[in-house]
């Protein structure tokens, strides 16, 4: 989608639809303006600075940059899972089987998640996560990055978080009961406070003391169905 002489209607409604779901999944990444990312993809500010505000379009060596960066592609940013081309691909696919253990609340943490799998998923490129898991989104304090319905592919995380990641964070409410709550995290170590804080900002951020929490968990994929 080269921004070449007049934009047809559908060029411009492309761009804002990538823009809505990549720079909200940049910021997550630690990228949160055009100039960090021009400069992580060796790209002129003032070209991205326009291609944010619409009135210029991506070139495709721009999303492949951004893709051989980052691991964010056109299909992740809308959520499809890569094509199988061939049978022969499908039957090289590692699968392993990932509990689906409940919900993670995108507001308030206010919904209980399961210590026990309520169905399991067949999931490809998991090898490497430590004790995979999967909870589906609810609320919209994370859109348009995480939507209602998505499903996050979660583990567990041995090292601090870098600011800005997308994290499950956990709390224990009433004994043998979880709350996981989906956000973006910012850590102040040297004070032992984690700030956490939504995409949409009618969620204020909150602030917590480390032992608050009984686990952080990392969000590693976003699983969405394509409509």
């Amino acid at each position: 989608m080269k921004s070449t002489g007049k934009r047809s209607k559908k060029d411009r409604a492309l761009t804002r639809k990538i823009n809505e779901r990549l720079f909200p999944m940049l910021a997550a990444k630690g990228i949160p303006s055009i100039y960090a990312l021009a400069n992580s993809i060796d790209e002129n500010a003032g070209s991205i600075s326009k291609i944010k505000r619409g009135m210029s379009d991506w070139t495709i060596d721009q999303l492949d940059k951004i893709r051989e960066k980052f691991g964010i592609s056109v299909d992740t940013v809308f959520g499809a899972e890569p094509k199988i081309k061939s049978e022969a691909e499908f039957r090289n696919i590692k699968f392993r089987r990932v509990p689906l253990l409940g919900y993670a609340e995108c507001g308030s943490p206010s919904v209980t998640w399961l210590d026990s799998a309520s169905k399991v998923l067949d999931l490809s490129d998991v090898s490497g996560l430590a004790n995979p898991f999967v909870l589906i989104a609810k609320g919209d304090s994370m859109q348009p990055y995480i939507n209602p319905g998505d499903r996050l592919l979660c583990s567990e995380h041995q090292q601090k978080f870098k600011d800005h990641t997308a994290v499950v964070a956990v709390f224990k409410s009433i004994p043998d009961t979880f709350e996981a709550n989906a956000k973006l995290i910012k850590w102040d170590r040297k004070n032992k406070l984690i700030t956490l804080y939504s995409i949409n900002t009618k969620y204020a951020p909150t602030n917590h003391n480390e032992d608050e929490f009984v686990k952080i968990y990392k969000v590693n994929r976003i699983i969405r169905e394509v409509r």
